[in-house]
């Protein structure tokens, strides 16, 4: 079981519904472009939202990574981000970044 699903079981374990709930309806209060902020772990994000005092920045990080869209683009197999742009090497991707790093050693 994963972290995110282990925090939300364990207020349900404390009886602390109002907090799973809360959790449930933040998706309607947070931008796509905060969103996008917290999963690149942008931490000034926290002034522009009005948070409750239990919800740390470890949970609403996760909170975001489970609430992620679909990737654009391929995953690169060397340094695993996901890229538009790249080359195909044995049916593997690698995005460009990454082969200009390979070819300039």
């Amino acid at each position: 079981m994963e972290s995110w699903e282990q925090r939300l079981v364990e207020f349900l374990r404390r009886g602390q519904r109002d907090r799973v709930q809360f959790l449930d309806g933040l998706k309607n209060s947070v931008l796509p472009m905060q969103l996008r902020r917290i999963q690149q772990n942008d931490k000034t994000v926290l002034k522009e939202l009005v948070l409750p005092a239990w919800l740390d920045w470890d949970l609403l990080y996760e909170w975001s990574l489970h609430h992620a869209g679909p990737l654009k683009g391929r995953e690169c197999i060397l340094c695993n981000r996901n890229a538009e742009h790249g080359h195909f090497y044995n049916d593997k991707f690698i995005c460009e970044e990454c082969l200009l790093n390979v070819k300039g050693l």
